[in-house]
């Protein structure tokens, strides 16, 4: 007992340090989880899109947004057109000017300028200046957005020289004359949201004209987009600007909406429209599709038609009308080789333009509480319901594992509880309804840890149970019913309990008169050939046998396996024992006869057998060294005083009246009286097999 206790401190021992150390394996290799739990989104993300699961559920791209690309190839394409007849890149801003124009008299709900100004193109600044010109131009139109860029993150600026954030304040522009009217609950996230510098532009904004911030912070081509900004706060000298994205823009631009903006509970909210976002103010974007899912028109391609003065225009082989702008968003944006592309978690090769086009329609689409099939801005599981979530199903892998019947189940069982949390995982975030970030890296790699500690210690026990039965079962019962119980260990029961049995005491009945006529090593073989005989036959009908005691074996069926035959096995099993001692006696006699042993000439055996059914106790009894399992109860004292009066009476297989009652086809017997055990006033009938003769063989 002191073992096994401390063999079960040393295995809680040995877990907690494994728990440790696991933990302490996440907590170094923290970047992998990092890096897992991306993809795992970016895997998710991609089985979300107009093409992936439940996308009939789902509002598809719109086909409101347009693209007016300016990358290197359409630059190419219009310097080496004459009829363009432009300058070197980039171009005066008098014929951004000009293409505005060409742009707004097909009357677009929205122009979105994604271009870089942020320096004097002529510093006279007068009114035929080029920046003028396009100021003027701007000022015309109060459905235009403008972009600038921020700089220096606030989180970053323990790495930035002070003076040089001060020389930033000295910058004389500023992005908007007006901030926006926005209010955070979450002062972690207004420091990951500012900034403390900007690119300098020329004040060529008007009253009309919305300032963006083109937020597409990328530092290689390599990195993943997954999330988008929707305000940025901007500190400068003694003054704090909130900026909106270009998405935010777009969006505020296409209600009318100058109401205050409210992010509460990490949600922003403003008029009909609700977006979701992390502690970082960021959104997770709803992806539409590949590269290629809104329009895109190249810019040379629309300045001929301009320059021509024609009511359409062609690009990869085919003729458009300019009445495909009416009443679209029209988003021109500048991309330069080898920067143009970034890999996404529906493509490896998207352009920037789509990128951003994505997040303008996830804005104005999708986050519209009003429309009944939006895609919901994805929502993180908050962390104290993760951990629960995370130890609940630890928990079900751990109950799924302890209460499986074999270890091919237990490793069944844990896995599919495993793949039950990551079909979760896929099916509240791709479902438009929930639409639920649920961390996937970190639980799958507790849960795993769990699994593998689990299954560890049920091999243990499995192995610690199947010795224990061999140990107990292994002389008790034959071959086929040890393999039977070794292969279901868990329906064996090994704790004491009442059993229904049918029991069978045999004696060899007249092994006294033997032991007087032949040496004692003859004795010893003949008695224990006779047993030999009787295990044989016990265990041909799945009998268990209890104990030898002298001339006698006690043996019982109903344990450890049990089957509704288990009577007529064991009266089977009593007339082919008194068969085959009878055969055994015959051999031994003409052995007997052949050595001319006259003595020995009348040896026989002879043995008395009684059947009783009932309930009894069944288990380990004995000391702490040593013990056996074995019969107790009333009905092992019946069968001792049966196997009393079959000596007595010599009678040869005995039955009570509950055995009778156990078998289908009951055979021919003979009444042969009533016995009552000491302290009790039941009555118990016995019977005698009939055709069995008492004579010697």
């Amino acid at each position: 007992m002191i073992f096994d206790r401390k063999i079960n401190r040393l295995k809680v021992v040995i877990t907690a340090v494994l728990i440790l150390l696991a933990a302490l394996f996440a907590y170094i290799f923290n970047d992998v989880f990092e890096y897992a739990e991306e993809q795992l989104t970016d895997f998710r993300s991609s089985l979300s899109t107009d093409k992936g699961l439940f996308s009939e559920k789902f509002s598809e791209a719109s086909d409101n947004i347009i693209i007016i690309s300016v990358n290197d190839l359409t630059r190419y394409s219009a310097a080496r057109s004459s009829e363009l007849n432009l300058a070197h890149w980039p171009w005066s801003r008098a014929v951004w000017a000009e293409f505005i124009n060409f742009i707004e008299k097909q009357e677009p709900q929205m122009v979105i300028i994604d271009m870089n100004f942020s320096n004097y193109e002529d510093i006279a600044l007068n009114r035929y200046s080029p920046d003028m010109i396009f100021a003027n131009t701007l000022s015309n139109y109060d459905n235009i957005i403008l972009a600038t860029a921020l700089r220096t993150p606030y989180v970053s600026t323990n790495n930035v020289v002070p003076a040089s954030i001060l020389d930033n304040f000295d910058n004389p522009f500023s992005p908007v004359k007006e901030s926006l009217a926005v209010h955070i609950d979450n002062p972690e996230m207004v420091n990951k949201i500012s900034y403390f510098s900007h690119t300098p532009i020329p004040d060529i904004f008007t009253q009309s004209t919305t300032m963006a911030v083109t937020n597409l912070p990328l530092s290689k081509k390599t990195d993943n987009i997954r999330y988008s900004q929707p305000v940025y706060k901007l500190i400068k000298g003694n003054r704090e600007y909130y900026i909106p994205s270009i998405g935010l823009a777009a969006l505020l631009k296409y209600t009318g909406s100058v109401d205050e903006i409210i992010i509460k509970d990490n949600v922003l909210r403003t008029g009909n429209h609700s977006i979701q976002l992390n502690d970082n103010g960021q959104a997770l974007i709803n992806w539409h599709g590949q590269n290629g899912t809104y329009l895109d028109i190249p810019i040379n391609a629309l300045m001929l038609s301009m320059v021509r003065g024609e009511n359409s225009f062609v690009f990869s082989g085919e003729k458009y009308p300019l009445s495909i702008l009416k009443d679209k968003i029209l988003l021109i944006t500048q991309t330069q080789m080898s920067t143009e592309t970034h890999d996404t978690p529906v493509d490896n090769e998207m352009t920037d333009a789509e990128i951003k086009a994505t997040i303008i329609d996830n804005y104005i689409n999708d986050s519209n509480t009003k429309k009944l099939n939006k895609r919901r801005f994805a929502k993180h599981l908050s962390m104290p319901k993760t951990v629960c979530l995370t130890c609940a199903f630890c928990a079900a892998i751990i109950f799924a594992i302890t209460i499986a019947t074999n270890l091919l189940l237990a490793f069944t069982n844990g896995l599919f509880i495993i793949l039950i949390y990551c079909g979760l995982s896929i099916l509240i975030f791709c479902h438009p309804r929930y639409h639920i970030l649920l961390y996937m890296a970190v639980p799958l790699y507790c849960m795993g840890v769990t699994f593998l500690m689990a299954y560890v210690l049920k091999v243990h026990h499995e192995y610690k149970k199947r010795k224990r039965i061999e140990k107990i079962f292994g002389n008790l019962v034959s071959e086929d019913v040890l393999k039977q119980i070794m292969n279901k260990p868990h329906r064996l029961n090994l704790k004491s309990s009442m059993q229904k049995v049918t029991v069978m005491s045999c004696d060899i009945y007249n092994n006294v008169q033997v032991s007087d006529t032949v040496t004692p090593e003859n004795y010893v073989n003949i008695i224990n050939n006779a047993f030999g005989i009787i295990e044989r036959i016990i265990f041909k009908y799945n009998g268990t046998i209890n104990r030898f005691v002298g001339n006698s074996v006690l043996v019982y069926w109903g344990y450890p396996i049990h089957s509704r035959k288990d009577t007529e096995n064991a009266l089977k099993a009593a007339v082919e024992i008194e068969d085959e001692i009878r055969k055994f006696s015959e051999e031994l006699r003409e052995k007997m006869d052949e050595e001319d042993d006259k003595q020995n000439a009348d040896l026989y055996l002879k043995v008395k057998i009684a059947l009783n059914t009932g309930n009894a106790i069944i288990g380990q009894l004995g000391s702490k060294s040593q013990s056996e399992l074995t019969l107790l109860g009333e009905t092992v004292d019946v069968i001792e005083r049966i196997e009393t009066i079959c000596t007595e009476f010599d009678k040869n297989i005995v039955l009570t009246e509950s055995v009778l009652e156990n078998l289908d086809v009951p055979p021919a017997v003979d009444y042969a009286g009533v016995i009552r055990l000491k302290n009790s006033e039941e009555k118990i009938k016995l019977y005698e097999l009939k055709g069995k003769s008492d004579d010697k063989p």
